[in-house]
This record gives structure tokens, C-alpha cells and sequence, in this order.
């Protein structure tokens, strides 16, 4: 057990103050300990269902956003549409939501491994899918856009070669999003779980679970949990007006903070029962926070300005504060969310579950494809974005289950478990990325 200490270490640890310290561990342990037998109770109950819904649903949710958002990047009928602005925050909080939901994947992980399968397993389900994705569908992707854009008139074969021989590598983070388009999101969590390896492995020693006692009982204050506001809100507060590009160093940091969180979160009973206990706090905390955000941009539009315009102004700064409390905000209440309603099992979800990585790098192409060819219809918007998202969703589901699913070869490029021979999956617990 992660939390169970020794009463011995305990008092060398701290002399000045060893009953203190050994009750806050012990409770510590004690409710790992009650968290853990409600999980192992029988093999249904080893799996926290909520993380896979809520990774499943965030999927679908950054699905339909990319088929908005590609109404506007086609510049057909909604270019300088304020409905974008919607769309992207829930893009970038849906990622925020992606990598909390990938470290608290990566606990259980390292549960099984030590460092350096750890590292090669994320390799193998995080870095093949993206170079594969870049060989396969960048070039495509970019060749439509440009084709749609009318930036480009020749063959796809002479694009597909000038398409690499363009490369420019740099130490931007945009430059993974620039020829993995939405494949980045595998580079940043390779990235992450190597840069966080360390640190992570030095919670699950006893010094470090002493530390994430002490924070827990911090955070477990009434309105305590928003203490983890504070290295968000400083991000963006410091480095927006200098990297106020989407998937920048600014973003870089920013979810990586959230990966981090994610770890901590499932690392510590204390803190996930801080999170169902301030939920409704940050419920409300959130609802306001995001009523002034679209109250000011779809009123008098004057926030909308500030964007426009990064400085270290108090207007462009106090914008950056309010985003970043209502992200965080509606993280905590999501999660909770999940764990209250969402922690069961079913077909629906086991299929979704073991589909969600390879969707994720089928989804985008074959939006672009949909879009180059429907969007230029002459028929209402509405009956677009369904036509081009409906035939999306079934024709990724699609590749996925005729294509993917069902070969060893595919699952393995597409970083899936690969298939036993009587026709089942391993039944090692979240290994998923996403």
C-alpha cells in the first residue's frame, strides 16, 4: 500500500511533532486502505469506470469541436462567427480534461512497471501512433485544407513530397501540432510522462507520500482545493501576453500542470474526497465564472478585445485569471461528476474504451475529408455540421472496427493491446494514453 507507514519512520521523521504527523499518515493509510478493498472486492470492481467514461465522452467532446472548428479554419460561412469562441475554450479545457485524465492513468501504470517499462511502454503507445499518423495522415489532411483553401493546384503525389521536404524542426511545441495536426496531444504526453518520471516515482516513496499527506490536509479545507489554482493561474498570468499561441509554451506548461494533478489526484484518497466534498463549491464558482466570460464576449464583445491584444495589461491579465479559474473550476466538478455518477461498467463502455486511442487518430482526417467535400453544398449550416459530423463518427467507427480493430498488425501501429489468440485483450488495467 502506498500510504502504509511504519510508526518507527514516522517519529525519526518528525520528532517535533510525531503524533500529529503519524494520525494525519495514518488516516492516510486507513482510507487508501477502505478506497482500495472497495476496488478489489471482485475482478468487476478493479477498474475505476468513471476514468474511462470520462475519457470516452472528452473524446467525443473534442470530435464535435473539430468538426465546428472546421467550418471555421475552411473559412465557409462562419469565418469572424463568434460561435467560435465557445469552441475553443472547450477545446482547450476538453485537452486540460485529457491529460488530468492521462495522469491519473499513469499512477496505476506505474503501479506495474518499473521506469524504464514504463517510458518504453509510452513510447510504444504514444510515439508509433504519431509517427504513423504523420506519415499517413498529415499529408492528406494538409493537402485538402490547402486544396479547400485555394493555396494549392497540383497533384497530391508532388504534395506529399514537398509536404516533408518543408520540414522545419524548432524548440516551439507547435511545431508537433504543425505536421501532426491533432496527433500533437501523443507527442505532449510522451513528453510529459518523461519530464514527470521522477517526480512521480518520488511520491510513492515515503517521503514524498509524507509530502502529498501534508498537502492533502491543506487542501482538504473548505475551498482548499483551489490552492491548485495558484500555479495554473500563474502560468497563464506570466507567460500569456509572451506565448499566447494555442498549443504554445504557455499550453505546454499549463497541461502539464494538469497531467501532474491527475497523479496526484488518484494518488490520494484525501484529495479525491476533497474533490467530492468541494464540488458544489467549485460547481458554483464555475457557473459564474463562465456566465461573465460569455456574457462579456456575446454582450458588448469588449472581452473578446482583450484576447485579441496579449499585453501585461490589468484587462488582458484579469481575462487570463478568469479563464483559469473557470477551467478549474469545472475540472473538479467533472471529475466529481464521474466518480458520482459514472463508476460502472457495460458493453458500450468496454468497446469505447479499448477504441478511444485509435479513434482519436482516425477522427481528424476524416473530418477533413467529410468537410472538403460537403461543406461547399449550398443547404442550411445546421444540415452541414450534422451531415459532416453523422458520416464523420461512421466512417471513423468504421476504419476503426474493419481495418484496425481485428489485426494484430494495425492494433500494434495504432498503439492498442494486441489480441490473444482465443480473441481477448490483455486484462492489465490502464495502460490507455488518452
Amino acid at each position: 500500500m502506498i500510504f502504509d507507514q511504519g510508526n518507527e519512520a514516522v517519529i525519526v521523521k518528525c520528532p517535533h511533532d510525531m503524533y500529529s504527523q503519524y494520525r494525519v499518515l495514518q488516516d492516510e493509510a486507513n482510507t487508501r486502505k477502505q478506497v482500495q478493498a472497495g476496488l478489489q472486492g471482485s475482478e468487476e470492481q478493479k477498474r475505476l469506470y468513471y476514468l474511462d467514461w470520462l475519457r470516452v465522452l472528452a473524446v467525443l467532446g473534442v470530435f464535435y469541436a473539430h468538426a465546428a472548428s472546421i467550418f471555421d479554419m475552411l473559412y465557409w460561412q462562419m469565418n469572424a462567427s463568434r460561435g467560435i469562441t465557445l469552441v475553443i475554450f472547450g477545446t482547450e479545457w476538453g485537452m486540460a480534461l485529457f491529460f488530468f485524465l492521462a495522469g491519473a492513468s499513469t499512477w496505476f501504470s506505474l503501479g506495474s512497471r518499473t521506469s524504464r517499462q514504463f517510458i518504453a511502454e509510452r513510447f510504444r503507445r504514444l510515439i508509433i501512433p504519431f509517427v504513423i499518423g504523420v506519415i499517413l495522415l498529415s499529408p492528406p489532411q494538409a493537402y485538402l485544407l490547402d486544396v479547400g483553401l485555394s493555396r494549392y493546384h497540383g497533384s497530391f503525389l508532388q504534395y506529399y513530397t514537398s509536404f516533408f521536404a518543408h520540414v522545419k524542426l524548432s524548440l516551439n511545441p507547435q511545431v508537433l501540432a504543425a505536421y501532426g495536426f491533432h496527433l500533437w496531444f501523443l507527442a505532449f504526453l510522451f513528453l510529459y510522462s518523461a519530464l514527470a518520471l521522477t517526480f512521480f516515482l518520488y511520491l510513492r516513496r515515503p517521503s514524498g507520500q509524507s509530502t502529498l499527506a501534508r498537502l492533502a490536509g491543506v487542501c482538504g479545507r473548505r475551498g482548499g482545493i483551489y490552492l491548485f489554482l495558484l500555479p495554473l493561474a500563474l502560468i497563464q498570468v506570466a507567460l500569456q501576453p509572451v506565448f499566447p499561441v494555442y498549443q504554445g509554451w504557455t499550453d505546454f506548461l499549463s497541461w502539464f500542470v494538469y497531467f501532474v494533478y491527475g497523479y496526484l489526484f488518484l494518488s490520494s484518497a484525501r484529495l479525491n474526497r476533497a474533490i467530492r466534498q468541494q464540488a458544489w463549491i467549485a460547481f458554483c464558482i464555475g457557473t459564474v465564472s463562465l456566465i461573465t466570460l460569455l456574457a462579456t464576449t456575446y454582450g458588448h464583445g469588449f472581452l473578446s478585445l482583450w484576447t485579441e491584444t496579449p499585453s501585461y495589461s490589468i484587462r488582458y491579465e484579469l481575462y487570463q485569471l478568469l479563464f483559469s479559474i473557470t477551467a478549474w473550476s469545472w475540472m473538479i466538478f467533472v471529475v466529481y461528476f464521474g466518480m458520482r455518477f459514472l463508476n460502472v461498467s457495460n458493453k458500450l463502455i468496454q468497446y469505447g474504451n479499448e477504441a478511444v486511442l485509435p479513434f482519436y487518430v482516425l477522427h481528424y482526417a476524416v473530418i477533413v475529408a467529410m468537410a472538403y467535400f460537403f461543406l461547399p453544398w449550398h443547404v442550411d449550416l445546421v444540415v452541414k455540421f450534422l451531415l459532416v459530423s453523422t458520416l464523420s463518427l461512421a466512417v471513423t467507427l468504421a476504419l476503426y472496427e474493419g481495418l484496425i480493430r481485428r489485426f494484430n498488425i494495425s492494433r500494434r501501429l495504432f498503439g492498442m493491446k494486441l489480441k490473444k489468440r482465443e480473441g481477448r485483450t490483455s486484462e492489465k488495467q490502464y495502460e490507455e494514453p488518452l
